[in-house]
């Protein structure tokens, strides 16, 4: 792989990671769109997934500081327990035990799934669940949040295992229905990001290392994908708060619709 096709593909993740359309629909229509083979080395994943991590701990660094600190207070604290960071430590880590459970089940079988049709088809489903999406409730804060809200909210993360359907589309969407407001949606969204993000990246790292990684490229990769996540990251709190979430379906049904016709026609 060369730095252009590094640059491409960590530009690509940077902006469709947290925006809700994909990264992993999009990394596979770039690479069939572009003719760069059918699937990427594992590192190629970690690259862009260590920079999108990287993004979010930068931008939530207040929650993440309050999360952390809240949960190591509130383990000797019953104070401490009342408070907002103990209660947001806990609902990431309730929320991530369906996201793990599903993933480790099906994923092998859900990558199977990263050709073109199968993609376009789960583009199209995000593309509903953008559309139909409340613009957000009265639960603004992570004490107004339940555990079940927490619970399918995992569920929703780890069937985003599936190439095609987007994380961050399928988690906002879900808070969003269960009443989240706007801004505390996508807190919680990508702070489960976070948490899953970090397992995955401990558990591929000896594959990652085994494999023949292109340092250059690789490093080229994590800081386009950590440049623009941030910029998106800015562009979907945005969008959010002015209630124009479904504002990304008609370009997810448009991409499915040129590639299942690109399909069609080879």
């Amino acid at each position: 792989m060369d730095v252009l096709q590094a640059l491409v593909l960590g530009v690509v993740q940077g902006l469709t990671e947290f925006l809700p359309v994909s990264s992993s629909g999009h990394l596979a229509l770039t690479t069939y769109h572009f003719g760069w083979g059918d699937g990427l080395p594992l590192w190629v994943g970690v690259a862009t997934n260590t920079g999108t991590l990287l993004a979010v701990l930068v931008y939530l660094r207040r929650d993440v500081t309050v999360a952390l600190s809240g949960f190591v207070r509130g383990l000797w604290s019953a104070q401490a327990r009342r408070e907002e960071g103990w209660r947001l430590a806990l609902l990431v880590m309730v929320g991530s035990v369906p996201t793990i459970a599903i993933g480790l089940a099906f994923r092998g079988y859900f990558e199977q799934l990263g050709n073109a049709t199968p993609v376009s088809f789960a583009l199209i489903v995000t593309g509903l669940v953008l559309w139909t999406a409340p613009r957000g409730g009265p639960k603004a804060d992570p004490t107004a949040l339940s555990f079940a809200d927490a619970l399918l909210t995992g569920v929703a993360q780890g069937l985003a295992v599936i190439p095609g359907i987007s994380r961050s589309g399928a988690t906002i969407g879900m808070l969003l229905w269960r009443g989240a407001s706007p801004t505390m949606a996508p807190r919680l969204s990508f702070l489960m990001y976070l948490l899953v993000s970090v397992g995955v990246a401990l558990l591929e790292a000896p594959t990652v290392f085994a494999e023949g990684v292109a340092w250059g490229a690789l490093a080229v990769m994590t800081l386009a994908s950590f440049a623009v996540g941030y910029l998106a990251l800015l562009v979907v709190f945005a969008v959010l708060k002015r209630g124009r979430f479904r504002v990304f379906a008609p370009y997810l049904w448009l991409i499915a619709a040129i590639t299942l016709a690109r399909v069609a026609l080879t």
